[in-house]
């Protein structure tokens, strides 16, 4: 289950931690964090890329946005949620995400609300970083 973090302002209300936004997707830990200004707004269990099919490591972009791609590569396979980092790499979400690396080198966030509050968030622009190994 994703937990969702809220800066307290001074008024006791919850308020969204406003500033710049960035995603770290670590592959060791199979985990997507999201930050807004040096605060955690957002953390989540992923799945990655399967071994020979493995999620590239580096510093990436968000390039666009879809509620519904259909992967070109894999049987028209319907990828909703869908947040293009580069090429036909996505972080998207998925029915089954397991705690270890099973896609084609997608980046699966479950439908429980996670993939669409990521969806809804990301913007074009934001950096993803992706690091570790399995």
């Amino acid at each position: 289950m994703a937990t969702l973090l809220f800066s307290l302002v001074e008024s006791g209300s919850a308020a969204l931690t406003m500033g710049e936004k960035r995603v770290v997707v670590d592959k060791t830990h199979q985990v997507l964090r999201a930050y807004q200004g040096g605060t955690l707004v957002f953390e989540s269990r992923v799945s990655t890329g399967r071994r020979g099919k493995e999620t590239p490591n580096g510093v990436f972009h968000v390039r666009g946005k879809s509620l519904m791609h259909y992967s070109r590569l894999y049987q028209n396979a319907p990828m909703p949620y869908s947040v293009q980092i580069a090429g036909n790499y996505f972080i998207h979400g998925f029915s089954y995400v397991p705690d270890y690396p099973a896609s084609h080198g997608c980046i699966r966030l479950p439908l429980d609300g996670e993939a669409e509050w990521f969806y809804h968030w990301a913007t074009p622009g934001t950096p993803v970083a992706v690091t570790g190994r399995w």
